[in-house]
């Protein structure tokens, strides 16, 4: 079955004043991936610029992602969940003119609801997410995507996309990352592991992208807000509250060599969603960024 009408919800709500909570996490984050926010007012509108050989106005984050969904022809509408004010104030007019795809969406009071908000404004069982802080991310990177979710968004209600270490190797010095190493036993499509990827224990590094994939309709707003302050693994709170979740012996499990479907499967159990872990072959989805040396390096990056 063909997906006939895709509508993109770009996540690009946040915080614009102080808050503890978040400036824990930022603490939490500079002593495990070396990261440190932009912390004053909104990141998704946070104006940075590509250096291409000429100089180039600084423009907010969001468009970048923005200029690229635009210019995908599977995707039939666009809706931008943030400060809409703001945003109306600082996104260039003419891609929120009349007749454009774009439209606007006031953000609610968490992550979660700002999701659940895009998904009930598409208006589709199954929707794409992208998130507002990688700019790097390519046409190609969500087309890729798309084609994917083409076949198997009837077996399952998320799909989230990974990135392999091998194809971001070169771009490490750029943007340093740790991996989140598994035994790739299923992972789609069936030939996206090289054996020169494969590690001497057997398992790949991988990262995660600004992508997915999700049928949403009966999923709660507090498990996505969960799923979301426990994304990043290297995080001591995500660590303690994964170890809740999914027992003690977690870490030790890893460490000694999770699969891929073993992954799935956790999480399909735990969040009631059939689950699936993609790969993609273009790196760009997966290079956010979240500190001011990120945007330093960036700067000077086209990919």
């Amino acid at each position: 079955m063909t997906l006939e009408k895709i509508v993109a919800v770009v996540l690009a709500g946040g915080v614009k004043g102080f808050s503890f909570r978040e400036f824990w996490h930022q603490l939490e984050d500079l002593l495990s991936y070396r990261e440190w926010y932009f912390r004053r007012g909104y990141k998704s509108l946070k104006k940075i610029k590509v250096t291409r050989g000429v100089t180039v106005k600084p423009k907010p984050m969001v468009e970048y992602i923005l200029n690229t969904l635009r210019n995908i022809e599977r995707i039939d509408r666009i809706l931008v969940v943030g400060p809409e004010k703001e945003m109306r104030e600082q996104i260039d007019p003419d891609l929120l003119s009349e007749g454009s795809n774009i439209k606007l969406i006031q953000q609610k009071e968490s992550f979660g609801h700002n999701v659940k908000e895009g998904y009930k404004h598409a208006g589709q069982k199954h929707v794409l997410f992208v998130a507002s802080d990688s700019p790097t991310t390519k046409e190609e990177d969500v087309s890729e995507f798309i084609g994917i979710c083409e076949k198997l968004y009837n077996e399952y209600d998320f799909i989230y996309p990974l990135v392999k270490e091998s194809l971001l190797k070169k771009y490490y010095r750029l943007f340093p990352r740790p991996y989140f190493k598994m035994i790739p036993d299923n992972i789609f499509p069936a030939d996206y592991i090289d054996e020169e990827d494969v590690r001497k224990d057997g398992r790949v590094g991988f990262r995660i992208t600004s992508l997915a994939f999700a049928n949403l309709e009966n999923f709660p707003v507090e498990r996505v807000d969960e799923a979301y302050n426990i994304r990043k693994f290297y995080r001591k709170s995500s660590r303690d509250r994964l170890k809740e979740i999914f027992g003690k012996n977690l870490i030790r499990r890893y460490r000694q060599g999770l699969k891929v479907s073993d992954v799935e499967n956790m999480f399909s159990d735990y969040e009631g969603l059939r689950f699936k872990l993609v790969g993609l072959r273009g790196a760009g989805a997966s290079l956010d960024l979240d500190s001011r040396r990120d945007e330093k390096k960036f700067n000077n990056l086209y990919l």
